[in-house]
């Protein structure tokens, strides 16, 4: 066992994106990052090669370095867009995506991924998105499967909306009758002629 060996393995590892990683592993990881030569596309490869790995935080690093080189390279917002979706941070991810639409706007499969983003929050803006693609190509099978999906989820929300207030009438009718049944009864007694009262 070489003393290089014994060292490393005493050294606690550091816990990057989920994985142990030794502080010298993530040292010279950064330092590559750091030495690639001035070309935003291997930067982007390395990127996508750290998000894989899944050390997003590194990837993060290697992005960023290339927006700085070009930022107006659609091909690295869709890696920071990546990122940020891999490290949860939607708001993010969504506004490098809108960035890397804006710069390719015939890019539709750029539109139908920011659909699937903002689907779970603002419909009408996935609708729009979608919309856009299908006008363009009405064959498109991504947009026609998001399009399908989203109307899906508004049908899905809506039928579990009126099961709800069903429900709630159904509750309170039944709240209603509970009482009743609580209330004391009153005495059958057969009936009487008018004449009589």
């Amino acid at each position: 066992m070489s003393g290089q060996t014994h060292i490393s393995s005493q050294i606690a590892a550091v816990k990057i994106d989920g994985i142990d990683l030794a502080p010298e592993i993530r040292t010279r990881l950064r330092h590559l990052i750091d030495t690639l030569p001035d070309q935003p596309a291997r930067l982007r490869v390395m990127g996508h090669v750290l998000l894989d790995m899944g050390l997003g935080s590194l990837a993060l690093d290697a992005f960023g370095r290339a927006l700085l080189l070009d930022d107006l390279d659609p091909a690295t917002h869709l890696g920071l867009t990546r990122t940020y979706l891999q490290n949860g941070s939607r708001d993010i991810a969504l506004e490098h995506l809108e960035i890397a639409i804006s710069l390719r706007p015939d890019a539709r499969e750029l539109r139908v991924v920011a659909a699937d983003l903002v689907s779970c929050c603002d419909r009408m803006k996935a609708f729009d998105q979608l919309g856009a693609v299908l006008s363009r190509d009405p064959d498109h099978a991504g947009a026609r499967k998001g399009l399908a999906a989203l109307i899906r989820s508004v049908i899905t929300s809506r039928i579990q909306e009126s099961r709800s207030s069903a429900s709630k009438v159904a509750t309170d009718t039944t709240h209603i009758w509970d009482l009743q049944d609580h209330m004391p009864e009153r005495e059958l007694s057969p009936p009487q002629p008018w004449f009589l009262n």
